[in-house]
């Protein structure tokens, strides 16, 4: 278990991938790689272009395509997951619980060349995986990632019920929550649980910039029309009610 500094400066606790899930879902990668390049010499012979030199360049190209741009792609559109890892339920992120973007990705990539190459077979990166403390191999610590159990797969608990502010039951119908990641929801509560350890300036500082943040993943304009805190007490209760609907609190609980 390693925590994840954020830039709210909350400590996330994510369990990191250790060899064994990842090789297993290295190896699910590699079979589902391997299919994808046997459709694409399926095509080409019944296309008949496997006697054409170009044409075998060509395919060449397209199966090296397949296979470096595979990873590249997967975890850019299914953020840090591909089939490999969403079957063994790992996620890629960033060191500070972010979403991997396609830098990231591509730098993953060309670092997994290493890990696969200097020896083969993957011996360098299980090194680096078992000796490093977050057990990043060198592609996570060219491009400044982790592995972690995917927290989508676990029901996070709502600690503490937070009902919606008093006159503001109107204006929290008005917030979507669906484009709120689990990792936005627990900085969130984590902060409405902590924030009375904060000085007031601090306190109003960090519930600004939360709320900023949280208003441009959910894509709503009105974090400016509320006070900060009250508007990330609108969200969060959204959120639990949203994701949570069977739980039922014996009382009403927050602050």
């Amino acid at each position: 278990m390693e925590g994840i500094v954020t830039p709210e400066a909350v400590v996330l606790d994510l369990e990191t991938a250790g060899v064994a899930s990842r090789v297993l879902a290295g190896l699910i990668d590699t079979l589902v790689k391997l299919g994808i390049v046997w459709v694409v010499l399926m095509v080409v012979g019944i296309a008949g272009l496997t006697d054409d030199s170009s044409a075998a360049t060509v395919v060449a190209i397209l199966i090296a395509a397949i296979l470096l741009g595979y990873p590249v792609v997967s975890e850019t559109l299914m953020r840090g997951r591909t089939v490999g890892k969403r079957a063994l339920g790992l996620r890629a992120v960033t060191v500070e619980g972010a979403p991997v973007r396609l830098r990231h990705a591509t730098l993953r990539m060309m670092g997994g060349l290493v890990d696969q190459l200097l020896p083969p077979f993957g011996i360098t990166g299980a090194l680096f995986v078992l000796a490093t403390k977050r057990h990043q191999r060198v592609g996570d610590l060219l491009a400044g990632t982790i592995v972690v159990k995917d927290p989508d797969r676990t029901v996070l608990p709502p600690a503490i019920w937070f009902p919606v502010p008093p006159g503001l039951e109107q204006f929290a119908a008005t917030i979507d929550p669906t484009a709120m990641t689990d990792a936005q929801y627990t900085v969130v509560r984590s902060f409405l649980m902590r924030n009375r350890e904060l000085t007031a300036d601090a306190r109003y500082a960090v519930a600004a910039d939360l709320a900023q943040r949280v208003a441009r993943t959910v894509r709503h304009d009105g974090a400016g029309r509320v006070h900060p805190e009250m508007y990330l007490l609108c969200v969060i209760s959204r959120y639990q009610r949203r994701n949570f609907p069977q739980y039922q609190p014996s009382a009403w609980q927050g602050r």
